[in-house]
């Protein structure tokens, strides 16, 4: 499930923390990037990069084009070498979230089942709703995010 915070409060052994990674990474993309950079990430995380990383992203929660959501879904979740051919094309930067329990690597047998939805080469014929793909999969393994 998408969380549309970007800092959060957490309490790591019995001391209040403040988690502002999101905010300090849309930062980083606003001050390190050139203005015109297109980053491609899920479509979750768009909004937020676009408002405060003021760059363009590929997606946003804007998913109206279901076609385009598989692509992105596709491009995340796809082999290295294929991703990379079809990324180099219309990003400049890849934003992958780890680490939270909203993180890429969790979220990646969704991003699969959207992509398989129209590209049916991300999941086996016998799985076509991915439930076999992801973190704790073989897939995992083969390094596909």
């Amino acid at each position: 499930m998408s969380s549309p915070q970007i800092i959060m409060r957490a309490t790591v052994g019995g001391r209040r923390v403040i988690l502002d990674d999101y905010y300090v990474s849309y930062l980083w993309l606003r001050n390190n990037t050139p203005e015109d950079a297109r980053i491609l990430s899920w479509w979750d995380y768009g909004y937020q990069i676009t408002g405060i990383g003021n760059r363009t992203t590929l997606a946003d929660g804007n998913t109206w084009n279901h076609e385009h959501i598989a692509t992105i879904g596709k491009m995340l979740t796809s082999p290295v070498k294929e991703s990379h051919a079809l990324i180099r094309h219309l990003a400049d930067y890849v934003l992958i979230w780890a680490g939270y329990d909203g993180s890429d690597l969790l979220k990646s047998p969704h991003m699969a089942r959207i992509g398989n939805s129209v590209y049916r080469d991300i999941c086996s014929e016998d799985d076509p709703l991915c439930t076999q793909f992801g973190f704790y999969s073989g897939d995992f393994i083969n390094l596909r995010l």
